[in-house]
């Protein structure tokens, strides 16, 4: 039966911490494809690594799945109509004012709108207001091939040291 080590000095700032850089990531998602595609000392070494991970924090709950989607991200006051349409965002533009008047002249809605419109709008989702800066998700198409239960092949490009 293997030793135990147990760490006692925190680490979170060494080279994984580098590694993600100044991102706000939580997890690192790596694409099953290019993992297999990989030369198969590599596929050895990444398998002890996360074998080593998962024995190391088994204590620990952890979610059963993940639902992991392909997305291009996305200032939300830079978003397009059809975007923020898309990320279920609306944009209020009328401090929450609703024009309402069924039969009306184009003049009667513009002096509403000039009437009620701000400098810039109030951005919600689920009813929760987002910063205008905040980054968004939008699903896109995977451009990574699917798996496909192991034949899909992709020549990786490896420099081989001197």
């Amino acid at each position: 039966m293997p030793e135990t080590q147990k760490v006692t000095a925190a680490v979170t700032d060494g080279p994984v911490h580098d590694w993600f850089s100044l991102s706000y990531c939580n997890y690192q998602v790596m694409p099953r494809t290019l993992m297999q595609s990989m030369p198969t000392e590599w596929q050895e070494r990444m398998v002890a690594c996360l074998n080593e991970l998962h024995d190391a924090f088994q204590h620990i709950p952890q979610a059963e799945v993940y639902d992991v989607q392909a997305a291009t991200e996305h200032i939300v006051r830079e978003m397009t109509e059809a975007e923020l349409k898309q990320a279920g965002i609306e944009a209020d533009w009328y401090g929450g004012a609703v024009f309402t008047k069924a039969a009306t002249t184009q003049e009667e809605f513009d002096e509403w709108r000039a009437k009620h419109e701000t400098d810039a709008p109030t951005y919600s989702r689920d009813g929760q207001e987002l910063d205008p800066h905040e980054r968004v998700l939008l699903p896109t198409s995977d451009p990574v091939p699917n798996y496909n239960r192991g034949r899909t092949f992709i020549e990786p490009v490896i420099e081989v040291p001197r």
